[in-house]
């Protein structure tokens, strides 16, 4: 039931594109919730995101 760190990247990344199905959006705030990586990776992404948007208005 557990997905690695490099799943975890991989999963973050299309969520940013696209709803993830229920399974997989389960499976990784699973992740999240023990991994202290990769919760950091995903505050990276969404801040990249907000910056990015921003630099485009």
């Amino acid at each position: 039931m557990m997905i690695t760190c490099k799943e975890a990247s991989r999963l973050l990344s299309q969520s940013m594109d696209a709803r993830l199905p229920l399974w997989q959006r389960v499976r990784l705030r699973l992740h999240l919730a023990i991994c202290d990586a990769c919760t950091n990776f995903s505050r990276q992404l969404r801040l990249l995101r907000r910056a990015l948007r921003r630099l485009a208005d």
